[in-house]
């Protein structure tokens, strides 16, 4: 669940630092927010969005028909090579996608081909396993926000609470070579925006969950949480916070990436996406 409001699309923004001229893609794009944000910031940079959601790439494209420079959508698993060429981008991003999959050192091994040298990729990730949620007594909420943590969701191949504070490691041990990692705390003395969006998300998940026979809480303890926080909200003691991680890594200049395809011209977009480009808005993936 990611939205426009969240703080973090603005960081990444600014750290992306697009400039006219730059080719940006994001990995795992959902709706569109980074995208959005990366826009404002520079409005002619060519940008395209992945995702394996068709409605979330159709809002995407919506939230993205005034953007002056190129766009492209893109229908794409990332758990396969991604639909682009060698060398092609200049700055890759992906926020709250890399714990999805089974595989994340395949895909930095893929975003390492697609870079340029020099060119950099900003991954950001919540660390789920950090949430400070008050309200319910210390036992039952451990009990809540760890199972949320470990849950692996219907339209989850795979789950990791705490990729967030493994993000450096997992770029260190890539092709890529790691320049920064930051942290970013969003917090909340009131049970709205998204601190309620991200309580929401959590009760459903949880319920689902045990509906389903895989959840480690029963749909009573879930709801007893619940009441709890919405007691604290209640009552005026409501505190909610979450930290994410940022990480900053660049191919190295040289190019030279061990066991890497032989480079190919920037404009190439795999077979079976070309012809897709287009000023403004963008087809239909």
């Amino acid at each position: 669940m990611s939205n426009s409001a969240e703080a973090i699309h603005s960081r990444l923004a600014e750290l992306t630092a697009p400039t006219a001229h730059s080719r940006v893609i994001e990995l795992g794009c959902g709706s569109g927010p980074t995208l959005l944000a990366l826009s404002r910031m520079a409005p002619e940079a060519a940008l395209i969005g992945i995702d394996r959601s068709v409605p979330f790439l159709r809002q995407a494209r919506e939230e993205l028909q005034k953007h002056r420079g190129p766009v492209m959508t893109l229908a794409a698993d990332l758990r396969a090579p991604l639909p682009c060429g060698n060398e092609s981008a200049d700055i890759v991003v992906s926020y709250n996608t890399v714990e999805c999959l089974p595989d994340p050192e395949q895909l930095l091994a893929e975003v390492a081909r697609v870079l340029g040298p020099g060119g950099r990729a900003i991954l950001a990730h919540v660390d789920f396993d950090s949430l400070v949620i008050a309200g319910a007594d210390a036992d039952l909420d451990r009990l809540v926000c760890h199972a949320f943590a470990d849950d692996v969701q219907s339209w989850m191949d795979h789950a990791d609470g705490r990729i967030g504070r493994k993000l450096g490691l997992l770029l260190a041990s890539s092709p890529l070579r790691l320049v920064s990692v930051e942290p970013l705390l969003t917090w909340s003395t009131e049970l709205s925006g998204h601190a309620e969006a991200r309580i929401g998300e959590i009760r459903k998940a949880l319920l689902s969950a045990a509906r389903h026979g895989r959840g480690a809480v029963s749909a009573a303890d879930v709801e007893e949480w619940y009441a709890a926080v919405q007691e604290a909200d209640r009552l005026g003691g409501f505190f909610f916070s979450e930290l994410a991680f940022i990480a900053v890594a660049e191919r190295p200049s040289d190019g030279d990436l061990s066991g890497g395809a032989a480079p190919s011209t920037r404009d190439e977009v795999l077979p079976g996406h070309e012809g897709r480009w287009m000023s403004g808005r963008s087809e239909a993936a």
